[in-house]
Formats: C-alpha cells, structure tokens, sequence
C-alpha cells in the first residue's frame, strides 16, 4: 500500500506559506512539483490541476484543502505540501484554510490516489495531530508526524 511517505519529500514541503489566497497558495505548492523527475509534463500536469476547484468548502473547522490531478503527466504519485501560520482564503468559505497538499497520480494509479486522499483528509480531523503538524519546525519533522498520524488510521 502506498503511504504518504513513499510520495512527499521533505524538499517538497513549505511550512511558511505567505500568500493569502488560494490560487496563489495552490501554484506556489504546485510549483514545489517542477523539478521532480516523476513529473514528465509540467504544463499537461499544471492543466490538470487547474481545471478543477482546488479547495471546496468542507466541514466546518476544515483546515486542509488537497487540490489533485489524474493525469498521464507523472510516472508515480507525487504530492507537495504547504502550510500557512495566518490562513489563506478561501472563496465561499467562513473559515480560512492552513495547509495544502497537491497529489498527482498517474491514470494506472486512479484508484489508489483516494489510499492518499483519505488518510490525509482524517489526519486533520484529530485536532492534536492537527496541532502537532501546526508546530513542526523542520519539512523532515513534518513529514515524519503525518507519517505517525497515517499509521495510527
């Protein structure tokens, strides 16, 4: 089974996020993707993720938003992650959101992407994993307290 840490890499992790809205939020994370070498088509895999609405509003207290692609762009999955201290915007929502996670999965993989989705979007529902990832210092710590929180689902 894939986990979040077979796919995010610590140099693909922002903890400092300073844009304040949402689109800008989502292409700086994106952007975080560019170098990858499992990222064969920028543009093709740009597109993707611009052709949907990358946050929606959610529950109520919902801080995460997980824009992603099902594209032939990308060799594996990918993700990227970014987390803002302020909040970023986000239209139509009462409640600003904190942190992104943009996923790019293969077309093979279509199914798999909701084995990444899933266990993100609940890692947010506990509010001391929340608060522990709001506290991260390091992209490495980061990734290794989603890591702790995946395997506890």
């Amino acid at each position: 089974m894939i986990t979040i840490a077979d796919i995010l890499n610590p140099e693909q992790i922002d903890l400092d996020l300073k844009m304040s809205n949402q689109e800008e939020a989502v292409n700086h994370v994106a952007a975080l993707l560019r170098e990858d070498e499992r990222v064969t088509d920028w543009n093709v895999f740009y597109q993707g993720l611009s052709s949907t609405r990358p946050c929606l509003a959610d529950a109520e207290g919902t801080e995460v938003c997980i824009p992603h692609t099902r594209t032939d762009s990308v060799t594996g999955m990918v993700m990227s992650a970014g987390r803002s201290n302020v909040g970023i915007k986000v239209p139509d929502a009462k409640w600003p959101i904190h942190f992104i996670f943009v996923i790019g999965v293969p077309v093979a993989l279509a199914a798999d992407y909701l084995r990444i989705i899933g266990p993100t979007k609940r890692i947010f529902k506990d509010p001391a994993a929340t608060e522990r990832l709001r506290q991260a210092k390091q992209p490495e710590e980061f990734l290794q307290l989603l890591a702790s929180a995946e395997m506890k689902l």
